[in-house]
């Protein structure tokens, strides 16, 4: 059966927090989302974390496409479901440290970042500028514009913010679902052009449709 984001989001919920496999059926979303977008061979989730080596040290990394023994294309998956105050701005701080990383040794990686959020514990900032998931969404939106010709390291091709109600029972905790559905996939998109732009041989061949006889 294909596992669906809410069963994504259900599975995490019903684990504890220090289960490690916390996030595994969210790559197994993605990994199907990759397939169904024409992708095979994305690797991670219950099978293995991908081990990549970074300038400074290797991270494992939750999602990868590697080709030809090299990585193309990473996915970190990550959780804030409390204290969003103090959590996101380490988040941000860790991606950018985590992409740029790898990007010193293989500029070419297409990098993506998927965070599930809880908007139960979402709060007005002191500063009167709105609330912590607002800010979190437009500082990925600020660095997830990573396009020929701006390659500065940091700054990663794609993100995808799933907001989540945990008040609400199973099954219905995705906000806005036809929001965040359309949102996924122009992430998978977004990332899928980057990677074939940047390695064209792996593009999928459209198939050829017969003509119709008259």
């Amino acid at each position: 059966m294909p596992v669906s984001l809410s069963d994504a989001v259900d599975d995490l919920l019903r684990r504890p927090t220090q289960d490690s496999g916390r996030l595994d059926m969210l790559a197994q979303h993605c990994i199907e989302a990759f397939d169904k977008h024409g992708l095979k061979g994305v690797r991670g989730g219950k099978a293995d974390e991908v081990g990549i080596r970074g300038l400074g040290r290797q991270k494992d990394w939750d999602l990868a496409y590697v080709l030809a023994g090299k990585p193309r294309l990473l996915i970190s998956l990550k959780s804030i479901l409390k204290n969003l105050s103090g959590t996101v701005p380490n988040r941000l701080d860790d991606l950018m440290g985590e992409a740029a990383n790898v990007q010193q040794l293989s500029p070419e990686l297409v990098i993506g970042y998927v965070v599930i959020m809880d908007m139960a514990e979402d709060s007005i900032r002191r500063d009167g500028g709105g609330t912590w998931s607002d800010h979190f969404e437009a500082n990925l939106r600020r660095i997830a514009i990573r396009r020929a010709p701006l390659w500065n390291q940091g700054l990663i091709e794609g993100a995808w913010l799933i907001r989540i109600d945990s008040r609400n029972k199973p099954g219905n905790r995705i906000l806005d679902v036809k929001d965040m559905d359309a949102k996924g996939t122009s992430f998978f998109q977004a990332l899928l052009d980057e990677l074939y732009l940047r390695e064209p041989t792996i593009r999928p061949t459209p198939v050829a449709t017969k003509p119709t006889a008259r």
